[in-house]
């Protein structure tokens, strides 16, 4: 199951680049024909519209299963490796709740859309369904990664068992040992 989701993930971050790379030339060739004073291809905007949301939703597994989204460390790099990763299992839970309502909320949407037949009325008229489908796929992805990173987190944490207490990091590995300052600058 670990192999092909990781293959999964692996080939929707690549199709996520291709969407980025027809971004980057699209935009490029409108660009460059509107300067030329000769019309672009007037689907352009559109298309860039619906690759934006499946490019993002794309790739969110593939960035949070190499744990490079975007994070705030301030508070979490300032505690014991112990408390961090509580906090660890803590950010696992609340990414897949998160995620499951979204994910069902927008089933729920692309379901009605899909049953009602709207149409997106633009220079191409899309089924609305089709644009919006991948919004409760790619948060299954994450609901699924997440998933993953939490138990993955709970067996470090089993693992790793009276190592936190005695100073080593995650990983099971001695902290490095620090000096306390004195209030006059000198080591203790």
């Amino acid at each position: 199951m670990n192999r092909f989701m990781n293959v999964f993930l692996k080939t929707s971050a690549v199709l996520a680049g291709f969407l980025l790379l027809f971004l980057t030339f699209i935009i490029a060739y409108t660009i460059l024909a509107r300067f030329l004073g000769i019309s672009g291809p007037v689907w352009a905007v559109q298309f860039t519209e619906y690759a934006l949301l499946w490019m993002t939703l794309l790739g969110a597994a593939w960035v949070l299963q190499r744990q490079k989204h975007v994070s705030v460390d301030l508070i979490t790099g300032r505690l014991s490796p112990r408390v961090r990763a509580y906090f660890d299992l803590a950010h696992g839970v609340m990414g897949i709740a998160v995620c499951g309502v979204l994910c069902w909320y927008g089933t729920i949407v692309t379901w009605g859309q899909w049953q009602r037949g709207v149409m997106d009325i633009q220079v191409v008229d899309t089924p609305k369904y089709l644009i919006l489908i991948i919004i409760p796929l790619g948060f299954l992805f994450l609901i699924v990664q997440f998933l993953r990173q939490f138990l993955i987190d709970l067996q470090r944490i089993k693992s790793a068992g009276d190592s936190f207490s005695q100073g080593h990091d995650s990983s099971g590995h001695p902290e490095p040992e620090t000096q306390e300052k004195t209030s006059a600058g000198g080591d203790t």
